[in-house]
């Protein structure tokens, strides 16, 4: 490998002053096999194979593997299959799947990048502001939940807590989301709406519930509850202002774009 890398190096400076593909070393007909041709092929080769190509025995084998292909390529171009419909329908296909990879990278790389901008104007968030919401939250609670699919259900588990059943024991067997009944600790902000207000108000040990939201129907229970220390809470306040801004920036946003649902099964 470390003999390969000069010649490689040697092949990349003289494609790169020689043009885009840089010298033509060998012709097949009307095909050229250039030096950024030979170079991308390399790339191919399986590192153990590579050492024997730093040879000139093994250049000049090489690139008889390189014309053969040429040669095959050709001649399959002025073949039957070339027209075929089977043939076609594959390019096509494949098109088609290079095409919706392309639009997703596309999609992502746009996303990606607006947030970026958007990191420096409208989501920034300043130290002021870091610090002033650690003061009024430096807490973080850990809490075990379960999340049952119906108001009812959920009704016969507070019943059999209440009779004196273990909770984690009642999670495992019940819960929708039995991977996760002991859930991390989770500063202000970084909790579902609709629980974080009580989680944050409950005592120690305590148990309360039921709550909807858009999983299903929960009962939770405070495990402990413990002040974050900095730097590490200072970063994860900045990323809950900064959620708090883009979730504003998106609600507003909509309000201009109708948002409906139309399938009965997703409402």
């Amino acid at each position: 490998m470390k003999k390969l890398i000069p010649l490689l190096i040697a092949l990349a400076a003289a494609a790169a002053c020689s043009g885009k593909d840089g010298k033509v070393i060998a012709k097949v007909g009307s095909e050229k096999i250039t030096e950024g041709y030979l170079q991308r092929k390399l790339a191919d080769i399986s590192p153990a194979a590579q050492q024997y190509l730093d040879t000139k025995a093994g250049r000049k084998q090489f690139l008889d593997v390189l014309i053969h292909e040429k040669l095959m390529l050709m001649a399959a171009r002025k073949s039957s299959v070339a027209s075929g419909k089977d043939y076609k329908d594959r390019v096509r296909q494949k098109e088609a799947e290079m095409k919706e990879t392309m639009d997703q990278y596309r999609d992502f790389m746009l996303a990606r990048m607006w947030v970026e901008d958007m990191r420096a104007g409208e989501l920034k968030v300043t130290d002021a502001e870091v610090q002033a919401y650690y003061k009024e939250h430096p807490n973080t609670v850990t809490l075990a939940h379960i999340l049952m699919p119906s108001y009812e259900e959920a009704e016969k588990v507070v019943k059999k807590l209440k009779a004196g059943a273990n909770f984690d024991a009642t999670a495992r067997e019940y819960s929708l989301d039995k991977e996760t009944v002991r859930l991390p600790p989770v500063m202000y902000g970084e909790f579902m709406p609709e629980l974080e207000d009580m989680a944050f108000k409950m005592k120690v040990g305590e148990t309360q519930g039921i709550v909807k939201t858009s999983m299903g129907f929960h009962i939770i229970k405070k495990l402990s509850e413990d002040r974050a220390q900095a730097p590490e809470a200072l970063e994860r306040v900045r990323k809950i202002l900064e959620k708090k801004k883009f979730d504003a920036f998106l609600a507003k946003f909509q309000e201009k774009h109708k948002v409906e649902v139309i399938d009965e099964n997703y409402k």
